[in-house]
């Protein structure tokens, strides 16, 4: 088949720090190419070639981290279009079998008038009202969602299957015993991701923790809000990483704390976690409940009495369940917590690797290129 790979310009493929979504895209993109297919990546020109697919570049650069796009929304948005545009102009002029859309509602504006087999994944969530406008109107054309909790909000778009999001677990070697008794937190420093609960919640049981933080423009009034959290001598801030020290601190903690307070698509940092063996302690919102195994890989807790999603082991909700939660594995004896450790590896090898993902996604596209529609 031949591919094209439609990316968001707003960080390379793959990414040099945060950047999620990059990374579906660039393991399908080496990972297809493995499996003899034609791939043709749709970028930024400042994007690393790491494999036997080819780059087509609709932007200069990144833009996620330099102004005037990190600070102004509006001239990124319009740097959004107008790679867009150069994106439909060299798809006008090839034929593809398939057009695998990452970069969302604007790339549907075209789909008409390239009369093409597009297929689009969700990454993200699917409550934003002026980005719903587009999806109902082109609520027919093929979607992919990362999770099934994600459909929830606009179940009548054509969804032709869940794939979850894989990863290299080669990447994320497993650790049975990690070298310290942090917990960890891996997210952006955002309201969304509780980056202030996991701080509370160590500073409640006084335990240690870790932060490895993206802080977008966006997002610094609330870092501003909560900075003092910060200077609690149990919290050690490191700011944005990139994979290599992910992966170190990963195999290193004793937990990773996820208190979302969103409606999590998916959420990477929840399979690299348990890739190397370090269970999860999150709220049941969004995709975790579909992503851990209570009591298994991890503890899910309802993150409020009016807001209870299933009947958990821990039955404290909010910050309290969180606490106990993290008590719950530090009181562990060593061998049922490296039993945790050892089930955390073997659920993402069972069911989150980067090979089941691409396998998936192929049988999609030809499912799709059968179809008559």
């Amino acid at each position: 088949m031949k591919i094209a790979l439609i990316s968001p310009i707003e960080e390379t493929v793959p990414p040099k720090f945060y950047g999620g979504i990059e990374w579906i895209i660039f393991y399908l993109a080496k990972f297809l190419s493995k499996k003899n297919h034609q791939v043709y990546l749709f970028t930024v020109k400042d994007s690393p070639k790491l494999g036997e697919y080819n780059i087509i570049p609709i932007y200069s650069h990144s833009i996620r981290n330099i102004e005037p796009y990190k600070s102004n929304l509006k001239i990124r948005e319009s740097a959004k279009f107008i790679s867009l545009f150069a994106t439909y102009k060299i798809i006008l002029e090839n034929n593809f079998d398939i057009i695998h859309n990452h970069a969302g509602w604007r790339f549907l504006l075209f789909q008409e008038i390239l009369n093409k087999k597009i297929i689009t994944t969700l990454h993200g969530p699917l409550s934003i009202s002026y980005q719903n406008i587009v999806f109902e109107k082109y609520k027919d054309s093929f979607y992919i969602s990362i999770s099934n909790n994600q459909r929830k909000d606009l179940p009548q778009l054509n969804f032709i299957k869940t794939i979850y999001n894989g990863i290299d677990i080669n990447d994320f070697p497993f650790q049975e015993k990690p070298n310290s008794d942090r917990m960890l937190f891996f997210a952006r420093f955002s309201p969304e991701k509780g980056a202030d609960l996991a701080i509370k919640t160590a500073i409640i049981t006084k335990r240690k923790l870790t932060i490895g933080a993206k802080i977008d423009s966006s997002d610094l009034e609330y870092y501003q809000k909560n900075k003092s959290l910060l200077e609690n001598e149990n919290i050690k801030f490191e700011g944005e990483v990139d994979k290599n020290q992910k992966s170190y601190y990963y195999q290193n903690a004793k937990l990773l704390i996820a208190p979302i307070c969103w409606e999590e698509p998916f959420g990477l940092m929840f399979t690299e976690s348990m890739a190397c063996g370090t269970p999860v302690v999150a709220f049941a919102r969004g995709s975790v409940p579909e992503v851990i195994k209570d009591g298994e890989t991890g503890f899910i807790v309802n993150s409020s009495n009016d807001d209870i999603r299933g009947n958990w082991i821990i039955k404290k909700t909010g910050i309290e369940g969180l606490c106990e939660a993290v008590e719950r594995i530090y009181s562990m004896p060593e061998e049922k917590y490296r039993e945790m450790r050892r089930a955390c590896r073997a659920h993402v090898e069972k069911h989150f690797t980067v090979e089941r993902m691409v396998d998936e996604y192929e049988k999609v596209y030809q499912e799709i290129l059968n179809s008559k529609r």
